[in-house]
């Protein structure tokens, strides 16, 4: 049986969208191994841009990598620049709970999103203690 699990879908720009992953038991945590966006329409030239998240916030453009809750960055330059595309996640975060997805678009602009986890038993003091740093403001 196979440790990943791959998560797929779309986020509506402007919003901020869970991705359910708590099992209720603290010894099982999830480590991001891929993480790549698009917008749903292809042929746009739109820039789009996504983060992923411990805790839920409300919609914001800003990249806080010094924020704990912040796990994941990714951006999409259009298709005119195909080459253009950025992803950047902490190989370091261990998640516990649940993942917010937060998208940046144009108004009504979808964004795709595939995220690969790595699913990894802990104990459950290291559980809590992940619990604590996933939902804590900053490190500054």
């Amino acid at each position: 049986m196979s440790n990943l699990y791959t998560a797929r879908g779309k986020v509506l720009a402007g919003e901020v969208d869970r991705l359910t992953l708590f099992d209720g038991k603290f010894d099982t945590g999830y480590r991001i191994i891929d993480f790549h966006i698009a917008p749903q329409d292809i042929i746009t030239t739109e820039n789009v841009q996504m983060k992923i998240m411990t805790k839920e916030e409300t919609h914001n453009t800003g990249w806080y990598w010094s924020k704990n809750t912040e796990v994941g960055w990714a951006s999409y330059k259009g298709a005119s620049s195909l080459d253009t595309y950025y992803s950047k996640w902490d190989k370091d975060a261990l998640i516990i709970e649940d993942l917010f997805l937060d998208a940046t678009g144009d108004s009504g602009e979808y964004v795709n999103y595939m995220i690969t986890l790595e699913k990894v038993k802990t104990s459950d003091w290291m559980g809590a203690l992940t619990m604590v740093r996933n939902s804590s403001q900053d490190i500054d």
